[in-house]
């Protein structure tokens, strides 16, 4: 480890109040491992570090994917076909699996990256003409430290009268559609989405009319991912002031630690005065800066 390294793990070690994302990991250990995350980002092109991050993560996922279909059919050998995609959805849906559900039989389809539907979601918005962007635990892994997700969360904005047109395209496109008409009705404000080929699952959340959910659609950003590909995320203030939101309401220690990662990697990087405006008007102040201590960056 160079003088330069070294010296500012040494310095950073000191700081009181610093949380580590486990409880059995030192602190120590835990600035060193965010010090080598953000190190991506400063060696080479800046732009190319969250798809650092994100291709961890994707690799996770895929690995437990796989890993969960090797466990059940050792545990179900008499399953093949339709039984066995049938028992893999219901392990990977659980509670979220729809009684009319039909999912696909390869299997070759089921250990793709479940994050694929993100590619397609987008290609579909775009050809409707629909702003979104990427929200929540899929924005944390962009910004944050690499972990798995069940589900993609995308924010859209989009009125209650344009509902059949998009159903109707994203039927067309290979998904399930779970709770229109609550959605119609203004029961609820979330669309379910299955991709039956991939199994993959996600949420299309209705944007908000608040001057917040406004700001954060004006800020998203245009993320590059492979092969030119765009993709748009909610940006990493409004990630964390989000999350923020979210644990304020579930207390929820995912939440906190998912917040935690985002600010140990972005650092400086961050826009703090804007995060300290908007937390003033969400009344996230207090939150906000016991989570700056606990990441270092009071």
């Amino acid at each position: 480890m160079d003088n330069s390294v070294s010296h500012s793990v040494h310095r950073v070690t000191g700081q009181p109040g610093y949380r580590p994302q486990a409880r059995d990991t030192i602190a120590e250990a835990d600035r060193l491992e965010f010090l080598l995350l953000r190190s991506r980002q400063r060696n080479g092109v800046l732009s190319r570090s969250p798809l650092q991050r994100y291709g961890m993560a994707r690799d996770l996922m895929k690995r437990t994917r796989q890993l969960s279909l090797q466990s059940i059919k050792r545990r179900f050998p008499h399953l093949t076909g339709q039984a066995l995609a049938e028992k893999i959805a219901r392990a990977w849906l659980q509670d979220d699996y729809p009684s009319a559900f039909v999912p696909g039989n390869n299997e070759k389809m089921w250990i793709q990256d479940p994050l694929e539907i993100a590619f397609l979601l987008h290609n579909l918005f775009e050809s409707l003409q629909i702003e979104y962007f990427i929200a929540r635990g899929s924005a944390a892994i962009l910004y944050g430290e690499p972990r798995t997700t069940r589900d993609l969360d995308v924010v859209v904005s989009m009125q209650r009268d344009r509902l059949d047109e998009a159903i109707a395209s994203l039927e067309e496109s290979g998904f399930y559609v779970v709770g229109i008409e609550d959605v119609k009705n203004g029961r609820l404000n979330i669309l379910q989405v299955i991709h039956m080929a991939t199994i993959a699952r996600g949420d299309l959340i209705l944007l908000g009319t608040t001057p917040f959910d406004q700001m954060q659609l004006e800020r998203r950003q245009a993320v590059s991912m492979e092969e030119g590909q765009i993709l748009y995320y909610a940006s990493p203030e409004d990630t964390i002031l989000s999350k923020l939101q979210w644990q304020q309401q579930s207390q929820s220690e995912k939440q906190w630690r998912d917040l935690l990662g985002i600010l140990k990697v972005q650092g400086e990087l961050l826009d703090l005065n804007y995060l300290q405006e908007w937390a003033i008007q969400l009344s996230l102040s207090e939150d906000l800066h016991l989570v700056l201590a606990e990441a270092g960056l009071n």
